[in-house]
């Protein structure tokens, strides 16, 4: 069975399930949804007032308008070296804005006492749980956002620059950017999902230590199975492979290599890598809605 196959079956499952059941969850999520755009809100409203946010976006900006300069390389290794810088600069300051922005979110609520303020309210806690990592989306999609436009503006002025040039083989590719700039969004709402859980059991700074930690391992889960696969020990081998099955594969979604080397993409090939995506989150808030629960507050 394909993974596609077991997601369509399961999804029905699901449907059929939430059909039947819609006397029992419909006044909850009723209450639940307005809730969770609330305070979704107020924490894209903080994060607004946070500089180092915006002082990170206009660095990034700068970086990627700087990258024109580059003029002594050929037009097609200005292609190449703008779709492959560009598209890294994205996803690594999406994900560094991302552990910043979601490592603050629960501790600092805790720590100002904030929080009792927002639970006194009729207010459940996984409402709380959620309503912060929905936030948190919001913040980051308009970071990736933004910086993406502003890829494709330098890619596409680039391309005007070098286009009446002889034997010019600049390429921007920009439908290719495009889709590799959505699916480091997708790795990006991933982790953010993880470091939020983290936050509910965690300190801020356990939780940015433990988020580079995973970022790291998420990066080379290849290179973890195969080690898993060669491991002599039966301990080493066990452990390698719970951390293969547990930290979630962020190297599925980096598409930057196929991108900037005009190779051919399959866009089918992001619909595993986002199916087993979909699936963590949910696993992973539940987690964190259960973690928060417990926790004393």
């Amino acid at each position: 069975m394909t993974p596609q196959l077991a997601f369509l079956i399961g999804l029905f499952i699901v449907i059929v399930a939430l059909v039947l059941t819609r006397k029992q969850w419909a006044p909850a999520v009723l209450h639940a949804v307005p809730s969770i755009w609330r305070i979704a809100k107020i924490t894209v409203a903080e994060a607004r007032r946070r500089r180092v946010i915006q002082a990170v976006v206009i660095l990034v900006v700068l970086i990627l308008i700087s990258m024109t300069f580059f003029s002594y390389l050929s037009p097609q290794e200005q292609s190449r070296m703008l779709i492959s810088g560009g598209l890294a600069a994205v996803t690594v300051f999406g994900i560094l804005l991302a552990i910043f922005v979601a490592a603050f979110l629960i501790p600092q609520e805790l720590e100002n006492r904030t929080v009792y303020a927002i639970l006194a309210k009729p207010v459940r806690r996984f409402e709380f749980v959620l309503g912060k990592y929905v936030g948190a989306l919001i913040i980051l999609a308009v970071i990736v956002v933004t910086m993406t436009v502003v890829l494709v503006g330098v890619l596409l002025l680039q391309d005007k620059l070098v286009q009446d040039l002889p034997d010019s083989a600049f390429d921007p590719n920009i439908g290719g950017v495009v889709f590799a700039a959505v699916m480091s969004y997708f790795a990006i709402a991933v982790l953010t999902a993880l470091i939020v859980l983290i936050s509910t059991v965690a300190s801020t700074t356990m939780t940015i230590i433990s988020a580079f930690i995973i970022w790291a391992v998420g990066s080379l889960q290849s290179t973890i199975s195969d080690l898993a696969a060669h491991a002599e020990l039966p301990v080493t081998k066990a452990l390698l492979t719970i951390v293969y099955i547990v930290v979630p594969k962020l190297e599925n979604f980096d598409f930057r290599h196929e991108v900037s080397n005009f190779m051919p993409v399959s866009y089918m090939a992001a619909w595993n890598p986002l199916l087993q995506g979909i699936g963590y989150v949910a696993v992973v808030m539940i987690l964190a809605s259960v973690f928060f629960n417990d926790r004393q507050v």
